[in-house]
């Protein structure tokens, strides 16, 4: 069932997520004011669908000039690199011609081409089609939560229905801990970055650091594509006030920002979610390099909550079979009226 449903699958893993992020604002809505949760749930919805309308509409008329712009930037890169490999490498008084790595495959970008027309148009159908149910479902997701974790934890035996929901606010505490610590590394990254790529003199280090900060939600991964992309264009602008080549210039900022990405991995990361999980920091370490090489990137964006959602439910099986009273350290809220 699994495996023929899951096209439908990750669309509600996505949905489901949206969910999880709205739902704090939901909360807030709920017990600010006297509405009841369904009218909380419709404020927060439109208002989260506003933002993406405003963002939308304000990108849009951006969008075209800058593809047009990086196609331009494309073109003139891959005519420099054409150029640079028509020049043998001289190392050492021998010279290495370059120009055979090309082959019979010259470097062309072809952006306009009918086969990839009509692959763009039957993707953006379909992606539609995805999006429409994946609003609809956080939608109800958002409205309806309440009564369906309340439905699922009446679904455990009568004697475990206490511990279930004692086991439910655990772990989802674990998740809410591991949000505030990856909004608190993504932020360090960010302002680091920025200030380290302003102060080496790379074009739009600010930038850079927004980039930095967005993409290192995906651990390893993420890093690595700014890295690439801020090498890149060190090579072909240079500093705006460091006295050096650009080769040069581009190695430094290769050398600074992976320095950045280790320190991340090693110290920053282990150190930040070890904190909020109360997890050992080496623990952090392999975990996130052991899913990264066994599993991939997204795997390894969630192995630190699953591996302190691990921690709690093997605390609770501990202290069962070895008839020891539970020691819970979140304790259920109140009910609220619409509970």
């Amino acid at each position: 069932l699994i495996i023929a449903a899951q096209e439908l699958i990750r669309p509600l893993i996505i949905a489901a997520f949206f969910a999880y992020i709205l739902n704090p604002a939901v909360t807030l809505v709920d017990a600010r004011t006297k509405l009841n949760r369904q009218w909380a749930v419709i404020l927060v919805f439109l208002a989260a669908i506003t933002v993406v309308v405003i963002t939308a509409i304000i990108l849009v008329p951006i969008v075209p000039n800058q593809l047009v712009e990086l196609a331009s930037q494309l073109e003139s890169i891959t005519a420099r690199l054409e150029q640079n490999l028509a020049t043998p490498l001289t190392i050492f008084g021998f010279q290495i011609p370059l120009d055979n790595l090309l082959g019979e495959h010259p470097l062309t970008i072809d952006f306009i081409r009918p086969d990839l027309i009509l692959d763009f148009l039957r993707a953006t159908t379909t992606n539609l089609v995805w999006m429409l149910v994946g609003t609809v479902t956080t939608y109800y997701l958002l409205q309806d939560w309440p009564r369906l974790r309340d439905w699922l934890l009446l679904q455990a035996p009568d004697e475990y229905e206490p511990d279930a929901g004692h086991l439910y606010y655990e772990v989802r505490d674990v998740w809410q801990r591991y949000l505030s610590g990856q909004v608190r590394l993504m932020t360090l990254i960010g302002f680091i970055t920025g200030l380290v790529a302003a102060v080496i003199g790379l074009p739009a280090a600010w930038a850079f650091g927004f980039l930095a900060a967005l993409f290192d939600i995906v651990p390893s991964v993420g890093p690595t594509v700014v890295t690439v992309i801020a090498t890149a264009v060190a090579f072909f602008t240079g500093s705006t006030y460091l006295d050096m080549s650009a080769p040069w210039f581009a190695l430094v900022v290769l050398i600074t920002f992976s320095s950045i990405h280790v320190v991340e991995n090693i110290w920053l990361r282990p150190k930040i979610m070890g904190d909020k999980l109360h997890l050992h920091p080496a623990l952090i370490l392999v975990g996130v390099l052991g899913a990264l090489e066994l599993a991939g990137a997204l795997t390894a964006l969630v192995i630190v909550p699953a591996m302190g959602s691990v921690s709690v439910i093997g605390r609770y099986l501990y202290c069962k079979i070895l008839n020891i009273e539970p020691r819970w350290k979140v304790l259920p809220p109140q009910r609220t009226k619409q509970e």
